[in-house]
């Protein structure tokens, strides 16, 4: 957040969210209510009180993290989520952690708080060492002075230091950790025998009334929403620049004070032929891809064009319709074995054999730019709508009153858009419903899109509806009632879905049937066809998904059938063991850090918030003043 406040304090974009986080804060929270009773206290914890003062502080920082994260975000919904109560409830934990560090002697010295301040990236300068007069400008930037800054960040630190002293007991030893990755990353292969439900349907008829019963029975799959559709104007900077406004003077003079915003890194064009093999192969199998790559070499240095030899050749699925093409690419793009070579060629030439991850390519680099700058007449247009923006941006909010000034006036949308000055035209949208936002307009919060669909026929929205970059005016020109399709609309698709449904149930019973003989020591017809292996995780190849079978196929032994008939899209499936493989033991050791960090962290995860929920169930918390939290 800080980060982002920094970069950009100077944009329309961070002026309108300022904006926004302002009229809501004083619309949903009553902030001069708040204001009278800034002596009180808003909780106790064993009889330590938390200030109003802090809990407000607390609480519009939190909100305006919250709507730089999702601007969209309104009274309402922060109402529907018990926004306030969440804030306070945060509060009280960390204050019973707090005092749980205190019991057991958990401190922060001055040195630590000074060497993990020093390494936070915001704070230093561009030779990634701590910049007192960057950490002032941060702080102040952010209404932060080093006291409360660093007071605060004291506390973040010693319940870090609970958080690992807490989860100790929770941590597993590498013995454990491998438990969890064998079982995690094992496969199982079944053979399988399909029963399609296609293969018994000349033995069913939909007749009419199995179509009718299956009708009744799913009419509200067959209900179309009421719906509506809207005219519209985006009221934002884009939509209210005038990049004629915009003298070439102006815009040279930016491009002179901002010239690092232009800069462009070295990059090179470039095609390439792909054999695959793998990292650690065999010899053989290296020395079949090197002989295939040096056949392509050998057809290039012939005189054939590299397009029709990477045609003829490559491994890379893309290559074969574009020729190898990649494009243009900049350092750190592509693995350093890859990018070493295509850098160091000529424009027009081709590498020799490089060996990478993926495989051996051949390289051919088609063009090559160096760094440098974009030139002022490439970035004119782009440097005068960014002008034209800002500007617009300063205006944003008197147009607006303008236009709601008009709205009440009784004026239409074109005349609006006229008279404020508006770039693009009125829209209309496609029809919506009640719980989907129009299309053409997606970043709707969800109680905008109700107030859309609410609005009587004709009419127009008498406040302006936020969007990302500005706001929405919109008129209803359109509406349609729920109704529900007639049988003859869709007696069609329900013949064919009675048809399906029936047939499934005759394959149902034909594999139970099957199943018991070849459970019982039968012999089946039909041929089995063995998967590729699966996990636990996600479906089964060629089949799809059935969590079912899966933890069958893992628990049986390998040769026999699975206990059930499997249903899946197509039909019906008996299954029999075929194998389950742990994972390689390289596997492992090479993933064996990311697995005890993942899983230490979980485990640390949940053992501290058994210790914080024991914490509050024997703590004394009292909500002294509940009005600062209600909605």
């Amino acid at each position: 957040m800080l980060d982002i406040l920094r970069r950009g304090a100077q944009s329309w974009g961070i002026k309108i969210l300022f904006g926004i986080i302002i009229a809501v804060f004083v619309l949903a929270f009553g902030m001069n209510r708040m204001q009278n009773d800034k002596g009180s206290v808003v909780a106790t914890v064993n009889d330590i009180p938390i200030i109003f003062s802090q809990y407000q502080d607390r609480l519009q920082r939190s909100l305006e993290m919250a709507r730089s994260q999702n601007p969209n975000l309104t009274a309402e919904i922060l109402a529907q989520m018990g926004f306030k109560k969440q804030i306070l409830e945060q509060m009280i934990t960390e204050e019973l952690m707090l005092q749980e560090a205190a019991v057991l002697g958990l401190t922060v010295s001055k040195e630590e708080l000074a060497k993990e301040i020093h390494l936070i990236p915001a704070f230093q300068n561009e030779g990634k060492v701590f910049d007192a007069a960057t950490y002032q400008k941060v702080l102040q930037a952010n209404n932060l002075t080093p006291g409360r800054f660093e007071s605060d960040f004291m506390r973040t630190l010693i319940m870090d230091k609970l958080v690992t002293y807490l989860g100790l007991p929770g941590r597993l030893n590498e013995d454990q950790a491998r438990d969890f990755h064998t079982y995690s990353r094992s496969t199982a292969v079944v053979s399988y025998v399909m029963y399609p439900w296609a293969r018994f349907q000349d033995q069913v008829k939909a007749t009419d009334d199995k179509i009718a019963a299956y009708y009744e029975a799913h009419k509200a799959e067959y209900a179309v929403p009421a719906l509506a559709r809207i005219a519209y104007l985006e009221l934002n900077p884009a939509t209210l620049s005038d990049e004629s406004s915009v003298t070439g003077s102006e815009a040279e003079t930016y491009y002179a004070e901002h010239k690092d915003d232009f800069r462009i890194e070295e990059q090179v064009n470039a095609r390439h032929i792909l054999v695959r093999v793998d990292d650690g192969a065999p010899e053989a199998d290296v020395a079949k891809a090197m002989a295939k790559i040096k056949a392509a070499q050998a057809e290039l240095k012939a005189g054939k064009s590299f397009h029709d030899v990477a045609a003829k050749y490559t491994e890379d699925p893309s290559g074969n319709e574009n020729g190898g093409t990649l494009g243009w690419f900049g350092r750190g793009r592509m693995v350093k074995a890859f990018e070493d070579a295509a850098f160091a060629l000529e424009k027009s030439s081709v590498s020799e054999p490089v060996r990478t991850q993926f495989g051996i390519h051949l390289i051919k680099v088609e063009d090559k730019k160096p760094a440098g700058y974009q030139a002022y007449a490439d970035v004119e247009a782009a440097i005068k709508t960014l002008l034209a923006q800002d500007r617009a941006a300063e205006t944003l909010q008197d147009r607006l009153d303008q236009a709601l000034e008009l709205i009440l006036a009784g004026e239409g949308l074109q005349s609006i858009a006229k008279s404020i000055g508006l770039k693009r035209e009125v829209q209309e949208s496609e029809f919506f419903t009640r719980e989907r936002a129009p299309r053409e307009l997606p970043e709707l919060a969800p109680e905008n899109v109700a107030t859309l669909f609410e609005l009587p026929l004709n009419a127009t929205t008498q406040s302006p509806l936020t969007l990302k970059d500005g706001y929405l005016l919109a008129t209803k020109v359109e509406q349609t009632a729920a109704t529900t399709k007639t049988l003859n609309e869709v007696k069609e698709a329900i013949s064919a879905a009675v048809v399906r449904e029936e047939a499934l149930k005759i394959a149902k019973i034909q594999a139970d049937n099957d199943l018991a003989t070849l459970r019982g020591g039968g012999t089946g017809g039909a041929k089995a066809t063995e998967t590729a292996p699966f996990g636990r995780q996600g479906s089964i190849p060629g089949l799809g998904a059935n969590p079912g079978l899966v933890a069958a196929a893992f628990k049986a032994e390998p040769g026999t059938w699975l206990p059930e008939s499997y249903a899946f899209t197509d039909g019906y499936v008996l299954a029999r063991a075929v194998r389950t493989t742990p994972p390689a033991v390289d596997e492992w050791e090479q993933e064996k850090e990311i697995w005890l960090n993942a899983l230490n962290q979980r485990a640390e995860q949940q053992v501290v918030q058994a210790a914080v929920s024991e914490m509050r169930a024997k703590a004394d918390i009292r909500i002294t003043n509940p009005a600062v939290i209600e909605n």
